[in-house]
């Protein structure tokens, strides 16, 4: 009981989802990495990273802004936040899709091996997650964390059904499970929203109801410049989760054509307390961000220096058993093919157990409205990517080095810019 004490109201519920999102999406990965073999299957599994590092990267300050607003104001304003919110995030999505369109020829032919079916797939990856994550913002907001929790089931499951249902009608394995990638996300999101309707809605001030478009550019504003500051921090954010795959299959030579699916399948293993870590993150933001709206500093602190505890606890066994048999793990998981060295299980794990520390330093820096500050520290710490990456060496190993190199620049900067903070609010 005291583990659960130590951590914010709702992990439970997300984490019973995301215990099911785990499961099947290594059952997924496994599935492709034996049916397509390691050469076919590292364009779908540059898929998968650059799901992630777009999709998060770029709407999860939608889904952090609105919990963190929802939270922290009357009830009232729910419909004024998620009107702008919708707009702000649908704007963005649309950018993306422009943008991708431009550059599908370079896209196309240097990440996803000439399979155009692998761009349909991101585009569809890109509004799936786009809805995905401002339905999440709103529940975390909220305190629905049932309906959050089964985004993830939805998600994950849905995954899985719409590979079996794909191969009824597709021949080609490698549009099957990039088209899979890209319509989970929907699926999610029917999932989280089944039923929220019945739950009950927030009740409409009357202000808002006499000036309703006077209201939604208000919020509007205010939304705006806390988003444009997370946008930055959160794409830097995803760059440090997903460009490891990325920098190994640029920096591959021509007989290394398996190397990026190796690597991104033994990241995933490495990655595995990461993944449910974000039960602590999507129920810790509306925590903190309420005791700072309220002005209890001190619960505040307390709050986050036991979940520091804990977090950096889980790190170190993480690590642990990453250097016991975590490249075992891989080999069984995925074949012989995907085999990789005892020291990058290692150094892969540490990353990730700073990587957490980060997080939670960075949900700290939200709840007091200093995303500037955060986005400052995500960007001191990608700095040092390129600086360590371009010393030569074993492949594998430079790209590790400057991955743990990164996260751990960036946690300094975090804890020096949240004591500062903590001294002015003191």
């Amino acid at each position: 009981m005291r583990v659960l004490d130590r951590l914010p109201e709702g992990t439970a519920a997300v984490g019973g989802g995301l215990v099911i999102n785990g499961l099947t999406a290594y059952a997924f990965i496994t599935l492709a990495s034996r049916d397509l073999g390691a050469e076919a299957y590292s364009p779908v599994g540059l898929l998968w990273a650059l799901s992630f590092l777009l999709g998060p990267g770029f709407f999860q300050p939608l889904e952090q802004e609105t919990a963190r607003v929802i939270a922290g104001q009357s009830a009232d304003r729910l419909r004024s936040v998620v009107r702008p919110a919708a707009i702000l995030g649908g704007s963005l999505a649309l950018g993306l899709a422009l943008v991708s369109a431009v550059s599908a020829p370079w896209v196309v032919d240097s990440l996803f091996a000439g399979h155009g079916v692998l761009l349909v797939s991101l585009l569809l990856v890109l509004l799936g997650l786009g809805a995905g994550h401002l339905a999440r913002g709103v529940l975390a907001g909220l305190g629905r964390f049932g309906g959050y929790a089964r985004y993830f089931i939805g998600d994950g499951v849905g995954r899985l059904v719409l590979v079996g249902l794909l191969t009824l009608f597709v021949a080609d394995e490698v549009a099957v499970y990039g088209l899979a990638v890209g319509g989970a996300p929907f699926l999610g999101v029917a999932a989280a929203l089944a039923g929220q309707r019945r739950a009950g809605r927030r009740p409409s001030s009357p202000v808002l109801k006499d000036s309703p478009t006077v209201g939604r550019r208000a919020e509007l504003g205010a939304l705006a410049p806390a988003l444009g500051a997370l946008l930055v921090a959160s794409v830097s954010t995803a760059v440090v989760l997903n460009v490891s795959p990325l920098a190994v299959e640029l920096l591959a030579g021509p007989a290394e054509m398996d190397a990026a699916g190796r690597f991104l399948n033994a990241l995933l293993v490495a990655r595995v307390p990461l993944f449910f870590f974000q039960a602590v993150q999507a129920s810790l933001l509306p925590k903190l961000s309420a005791l700072a709206a309220d002005q209890r500093f001190d619960e505040f602190r307390r709050v986050l220096g036991r979940l520091l505890a804990l977090v950096g606890a889980l790190g170190l066994a993480a690590v642990a058993a990453c250097a016991l048999v975590g490249h075992q793990i891989v080999e069984v998981a995925f074949g012989s093919e995907f085999a990789v060295d005892r020291r990058d299980m290692v150094l892969l794990a540490a990353s990730s157990a700073v990587l957490m520390v980060v997080l939670c330093l960075a949900q700290a820096l939200i709840a007091h409205r200093c995303q500037g500050r955060m986005a400052l520290a995500w960007l001191v710490g990608l700095v040092a990517f390129p600086v360590v990456l371009v010393f030569g060496g074993d492949l594998f190993l430079r790209v590790e080095l400057a991955l743990l190199a990164t996260v751990v620049t960036t946690m300094v900067v975090m804890m020096v810019l949240l004591a500062r903070r903590s001294r002015l609010l003191h």
